[in-house]
């Protein structure tokens, strides 16, 4: 997937004047996720991998500075990164509430969040949107601290109150769940969902509803307790050279080579 052009043009505005690196003295940490693959998890030497991280270790090299990698669930990353023992998250959407504690970084990738359903369910709710499923009384899992966009945001609460929402740090485990019958929908990135079922043999199993519930960019996220506004326009003069490098396509070509579908 590529970017918009308007969005590229945007972004090379902010590179630097020189080609030279920034001096850096500082150890910038990360928090990833194991399974959100093909943007986070590790590898089987069990190393961090994954197009998130590559992209912020190009950044974080470009501004000079060393990148340390910490496993933590999304929720306690935000709670760390809002108390300053965090520097940075990916995969980040824009909320007000998580403005209070991060900075936000120019977009780097689109990512698009769907609902998935077990392939001998699709026919009959394949047109359903998430508030029809609710009313329907379909069981939906998701993870937790994630944010799938504004029809989510109104709809979580419903889908709790009803009894009919499991949340779990797990992506591959909530698509065991559809395809073992004990979940009826799964909300995630659709190159997410799709790597998790191949990788367990059974994509041909799941299949997405038509109703999309985001199509956005995200963004790194960058504690306010440790990123001052000069740090964090560094942060995104880095970006914008790493988006308009060659690296930058190569890695989108490597990990997402083709439309999941």
């Amino acid at each position: 997937m590529t970017l918009y052009p308007r969005l590229v043009v945007a972004l090379i505005s902010l590179l630097v004047a020189t080609t030279g690196q920034a001096e850096c003295s500082r150890n910038l940490t990360l928090a990833y996720s194991t399974d959100y693959v093909p943007y986070q998890y590790t590898d089987p030497l069990g190393r961090p991998a994954g197009l998130d991280i590559d992209i912020a270790e190009m950044i974080v090299k470009r501004m000079g500075c060393q990148l340390s990698l910490i496993n933590y669930p999304p929720k306690r990353a935000q709670k760390l990164l809002a108390e300053g023992v965090l520097d940075i998250m990916p995969a980040a959407s824009i909320t007000e509430q998580r403005q209070q504690f991060a900075h936000f970084s120019a977009p780097y990738r689109q990512e698009q969040i769907v609902m998935f359903a077990h392939r001998n369910q699709i026919k009959t709710i394949k047109h359903l949107s998430l508030n029809q499923a609710i009313d329907r009384g379909l069981t939906i899992t998701a993870g937790l601290g994630g944010w799938y966009g504004d029809q989510w945001t109104e709809a979580e609460t419903r889908a709790n109150d009803a009894g009919l929402l499991v949340l779990t740090n797990s992506t591959k485990g909530r698509i065991r769940m559809l395809l073992t019958h004990r979940i009826d929908l799964v909300i995630a990135d659709r190159y997410v969902g799709y790597f998790h079922s191949t990788a367990l043999g059974q994509r041909d199993q799941i299949a997405e509803l038509s109703h999309h519930l985001n199509d956005d960019p995200v963004h790194f996220m960058l504690s306010r307790k440790t990123f001052s506004e000069q740090e964090h326009n560094a942060f995104n003069q880095a970006l914008a050279w790493v988006l308009a490098s060659d690296g930058y396509q190569k890695l989108i070509n490597d990990y997402r080579p083709a439309q999941p579908q």
